[in-house]
């Protein structure tokens, strides 16, 4: 049966990607945004010594890739905001494993399962009006980037030292800082996009990690909301000689957004 990638279960608020609700300025504004995240999966993993390539393209998504799912949860109250967002990708792929001189030794199943927590506060710097009405603003955000990769490769045969397998769980925190702007293109039709970058190598931190993304949303209801667009994250880390995570997600973000 045909794997695939569902990112479901989308989250809470992006109040840069929804429409203005009827309330006061100074009232809590909120929106869920469920959405389908079809990424690709590039980069290597290294696990005890052990390296192995994960090349799956955006074809390659029904047939190599598992599930994922992602929650985005963001509450704004005037120019402030806060915004955690939960990423759950399971990926496997069947390719060549290195011993630590770079040889391939043999052809292995890899697996992982990688966790991302992003949180954080948001603060408007900038926004324009046109006819009396906000049409655009710009946040600038700091925060940190939590991550979990369970790795395992897994042969039919027994040389991982004398088994068949090897596995290993990192988890680290990277700080970043970023900004989001919105813009009201048409009444019905708004762009909104985010990048940030951290890691910097500070502590257990990754060496960089960045993200990029842009939506164009098209406003049913002032309640409800369709978003599409392309989302990029990648990540750069070495735990240490034997452990190490470069891995990079791109695909495109089909969603549905409602506002409360």
């Amino acid at each position: 049966m045909k794997k695939v990638l569902l990112g479901f279960l989308g989250g809470v608020l992006m109040a840069v990607s929804t429409p203005t609700v009827a309330t006061a300025a100074d009232d809590w504004k909120f929106s869920v945004a469920p959405y389908l995240w079809g990424a690709g999966v590039d980069g290597t993993l290294t696990v005890m010594g052990h390296e192995a390539d994960v090349d799956l393209s955006f074809e390659d998504i029904l047939d190599d890739l598992d599930v994922g799912a992602m929650v985005n949860l963001q509450a704004r109250k005037d120019r402030f905001g806060l915004y955690a967002d939960v990423l759950f990708l399971k990926v496997s792929d069947t390719s060549d494993v290195t011993n630590p001189a770079g040889a391939t030794i043999l052809e292995a199943t890899t697996e992982t399962e990688q966790w991302v927590v992003d949180f954080g506060a948001s603060w408007e710097v900038a926004s324009w009006v046109k006819c009396g009405e906000k049409t655009g603003f710009v946040d600038l955000i700091a925060g940190g980037r939590y991550w979990n990769v369970e790795s395992e490769i897994e042969s039919d045969r027994p040389v991982f030292g004398g088994d068949g397998k090897v596995e290993k769980t990192m988890e680290w925190v990277d700080p970043i800082v970023g900004a989001r702007f919105s813009a009201t293109l048409t009444p019905r039709m708004s762009l909104i996009g985010r990048a940030d970058v951290g890691g910097f190598d500070i502590g257990d931190a990754s060496e960089l990690t960045w993200s990029a993304s842009a939506y164009l949303g098209w406003h049913f209801t002032p309640l409800v909301s369709g978003w599409f667009g392309w989302k990029y994250l990648s990540v750069e880390r070495e735990a240490d000689r034997d452990n190490s995570v470069d891995l990079a997600l791109s695909g495109p973000v089909l969603g549905v957004a409602f506002t409360f």
